[in-house]
């Protein structure tokens, strides 16, 4: 009988440390868990605090990736594209990183424009490219220079700054630019210069 109490007693003390092992075990697996949850709530949270710093105020939306098109009232084709573009409604303006502009005229002639950065007027469909700024036509004709205006009322590229323009056989370099499109008329201001290309 003895025998058997002590059994008895056994088998509970046993069972009452399996459930304190049990308990024990939980408890670490749901501090676990909950440090777990605040770490990945907290990495979730960084990037949205992260990109909200990095976005202004006036930034309505922030695309990745852009390519867009849009043909005009004059027949004239835009299509651009870019690696990043914010959009500001209140300004009307589209802002662009690493921007490439293709210009498909009504006469079937095309004019590739980049550079690094580009701003556009959503309304009056002016340009504005900065940065590393490169134009070539259909033809070959090359321009290079650091920042440009595409004017759309005049239909006309223009800038005040160094521009060197290059075609098969000469290449031409001088201070400020204005190119009519519609006329296919090229004006360097001052400072020009003139060398050949042929050997």
């Amino acid at each position: 009988m003895l025998k058997d109490r002590r059994m008895v007693s056994g088998k509970r003390a046993e069972m009452v440390n399996i459930k304190k092992k049990t308990v024990l075990i939980v408890a670490i697996l749901a501090v676990i868990l909950s440090v777990a949850a605040i770490i990945a709530i907290g990495l979730f949270r960084s990037p949205e605090k992260v990109l909200l710093k990095v976005m202004s105020d006036r930034v309505d939306l922030q695309v990745k990736n852009v390519h867009y098109t849009e043909v005009g009232d004059a027949g004239m084709t835009w299509e651009i594209k870019a690696d990043t573009a914010r959009y500001q409604k209140k300004e009307n303006l589209a802002l662009f990183d690493q921007v490439t502009v293709r210009l498909l005229m009504k006469d079937g002639r095309v004019f590739v424009m980049n550079g690094d950065r580009g701003r556009f007027n959503t309304q009056s469909r002016d340009m504005e490219i900065e940065g590393n700024v490169g134009i070539v036509s259909e033809r070959g004709d090359r321009f290079a220079t650091d920042r440009l205006l595409y004017r759309d009322a005049g239909k006309q590229i223009e800038t005040d700054r160094p521009v060197v323009m290059e075609n098969g056989s000469i290449r031409i370099s001088g201070v400020g630019m204005i190119f009519l499109l519609d006329e296919k008329k090229v004006t360097l201001l001052s400072q020009v210069r003139a060398n050949s290309l042929e050997k």
